[in-house]
């Protein structure tokens, strides 16, 4: 048995995965963003050390959360630091739900290593071919090349608060000594993040340093900013130039959805390609995807691979009820 609800309910709530309120017998976080964040504080939940940490930073609050029950096997997912795929047993059969995962090695994370299973319960988000990255070593290059180009210029880089804005930051300060400022929620997570791996960040506060920008140096923003009055108001006085990092930017619209000048095809999930050889590598009996493009994902599983792949959609019941 299994449900989309809010999380993934196994087994008639066995195991809960990824809900923000409903509890189970066992419930597992995968990873500290918002929408996997289990936020009833009363339940303890199953999560890795790092993740518990980011979690009760995120929430500003104490809950009891343990990184291992019986059953249960946490693997890193590559998705942000801490973040993990949960593998177990359901009626004979082994299951890997993946959460948020990525293959590839970016800046200071190693990609997933998915373990065979008899299920796989995965996320899809660039399940369909037109989303294929180039490689990381490419991607870091054409960051590179663009910051040294617009030497003379300030510029805003904008990621999300937690994964995307620390890579960045790990990324430009291989190759520059530009001065770095990072937007309060960024500054927040850049703490914490510091505080539970051996990471260290230069970025200095935004609102105390903003006569950075005056010397050309460099804004690490939240994604959802890139719109914002504030930024329009820092374009426009110092003249600077806003760069957009995520997968979606594969396709010109993010480009221009966002407002940016430049972008960049950095992400923390599994492009197609990788998605595919997720797949192959568990070599499950069944595949349910989640999120994104899932139906055409299954749908290309089950046409071109003769896999057993279906998407996973709200309240069904049972892995037939389709």
């Amino acid at each position: 048995m299994i449900r989309k609800k809010d999380g993934i309910h196994f087994n008639k709530g066995e195991v809960v995965a990824d809900s923000r309120k409903a509890s189970g017998d066992l419930n597992v976080v995968t990873h500290a963003h918002f929408d996997h964040m289990h936020q009833e504080s009363s339940n303890e939940v199953i999560c890795s050390e790092k993740t518990g940490k980011l979690f009760q930073a995120r929430l500003e609050e104490k809950f009891k959360y343990s990184t291992e029950a019986e059953g249960l096997e946490l693997i890193d997912s590559g998705h942000i630091l801490g973040s993990s795929a949960v593998k177990f047993e359901m009626k004979g059969e082994t299951v890997l739900y993946t959460g948020d995962a990525s293959t590839r090695d970016r800046a200071y994370l190693e990609g997933f290593n998915p373990p065979e299973a008899d299920v796989l319960v995965m996320e899809t988000t660039y399940g369909i071919p037109n989303y294929r990255f180039p490689p990381q070593e490419k991607v870091e290059k054409n960051i590179r090349a663009w910051i040294e180009e617009n030497r003379d210029s300030p510029l805003i880089l904008f990621g999300y608060s937690l994964g995307k804005a620390q890579k960045i930051q790990y990324i430009v300060e291989k190759f520059s000594d530009r001065p770095l400022i990072a937007h309060g929620s960024v500054k927040e997570m850049n703490d914490v993040v510091e505080e539970v791996s051996n990471l260290e960040f230069s970025a200095r506060p935004y609102g105390e340093n903003k006569e950075v920008l005056e010397d050309n140096g460099i804004l690490i923003a939240p994604s959802r900013s890139s719109q914002a009055d504030w930024v329009e108001k820092v374009v426009d006085e110092y003249g600077a130039l806003k760069a957009g990092f995520s997968g979606w930017a594969v396709s010109d619209s993010f480009k221009y959805r966002g407002g940016y000048d430049e972008t960049f095809v950095l992400s923390d999930h599994c492009d197609f390609d990788e998605l595919v050889e997720m797949v192959e590598k568990v070599d499950p009996e069944k595949v349910y995807t989640l999120h994104g493009f899932d139906e055409a994902f299954a749908s290309y599983l089950k046409k071109e691979h003769g896999v057993d792949a279906r998407a996973l959609k709200r309240n069904q019941t049972s892995l037939s009820d389709f």
